[in-house]
């Protein structure tokens, strides 16, 4: 058992990590009015790889990747970065960041999805929160609880969501022997560079680097502050949560994300707090627990088709 102490320290440090992580959507919903998902995505996550590096070297951990996991972490880097920033971008571009911030909460329901494909066997409590999560991302895209508005371009912002959702549980479930191997913080910092590297570069098959001119000061230092704290900061963050509480106590924290997101979103940038977000968000963090404790019972028995 872990001592009290590095409990608190634990608990504290994802208190404020969770919290990060939520503002990145508000202050991006600004800096995206006048620049482009692809380009924002990318070149914000160039600057929080070069922030993780540094961290390491200050925190004189090991760098270098041994030769045999050079593809690997390639491809983790293409589909939890280069991918999952590319949707991110552009759902928070089609839709409010109350939405995008609720509808990120289903990557619980995809790792789940990805522990059943693997072999875990989930429970009926499992599939159970994973039916209740997405009847409620339904009611927050439909934003009425007395009639029907779901749009065509209410659901392709859902979707892209959900598909940014489904690149980040599939990057977390890979990535967890090389987390182990190398370390959660070595991993970060590579994957975030080069995926950065990747998704930067084609960006700019559409866009320009002059769009850079286009931010003001106020929206520089959004561009800047998204970089540097929800994302290197967090993943920070998330190494210390980790190393101190475990995966399973921390995943309790991610559930103040969206809480974060909706609120900063509602009480600093005039996003609307509408009865039917609130209820949908609700469903769909309640879908999300139930779903996270079946994931837990069934990370406690033997996989499927292995040896016992």
């Amino acid at each position: 058992m872990k001592p009290p102490a590095r409990r608190g320290t634990g608990d504290a440090i994802m208190l404020v990590t969770a919290l990060l992580m939520g503002s990145s959507y508000p202050f991006a919903k600004d800096v995206l009015s006048v620049m482009s998902p692809l380009l924002y995505s990318g070149s914000r996550y160039v600057i929080a790889g070069l922030f993780l590096f540094g961290a390491l070297a200050v925190m004189r951990q090991p760098i270098a990747l041994p030769r045999r996991d050079w593809l690997p972490i390639v491809l983790l880097s293409i589909v939890g970065v280069a991918a999952f920033q590319a949707f991110w971008g552009l759902g928070m571009a089609r839709t409010a960041p109350s939405i995008g911030s609720i509808v990120m909460t289903t990557t619980t329901a995809f790792s789940a999805i990805l522990a059943s494909l693997s072999g875990r066997r989930l429970s009926a409590l499992g599939w159970l929160g994973i039916a209740i999560a997405f009847a409620g991302v339904v009611i927050v895209v439909n934003n009425s609880l007395s009639q029907v508005t779901l749009a065509a371009t209410s659901l392709d912002g859902a979707a892209i969501w959900m598909l940014s959702a489904f690149a980040w549980a599939l990057y977390v479930d890979r990535a967890v022997p090389y987390n182990a191997r190398l370390g959660t913080l070595r991993v970060f910092a590579w994957t975030t560079l080069i995926g950065s590297a990747v998704l930067t570069p084609f960006s700019l098959i559409f866009d320009s680097l002059g769009e850079f001119a286009r931010l003001d000061g106020r929206l520089l230092g959004f561009w800047f502050y998204t970089a540097i704290f929800p994302v290197g900061v967090a993943f920070l963050g998330l190494t210390a949560g980790l190393e101190r509480l475990g995966v399973s106590r921390v995943m309790v924290y991610m559930y103040l994300i969206p809480v974060a997101g909706v609120g900063l979103s509602a009480a600093f940038f005039g996003d609307p707090l509408t009865p039917a977000r609130v209820l949908g968000g609700l469903i769909v963090l309640l879908g999300v627990i139930l779903t996270r404790v079946a994931l837990d019972r069934a990370a406690r028995l033997p996989v499927e088709g292995s040896a016992t």
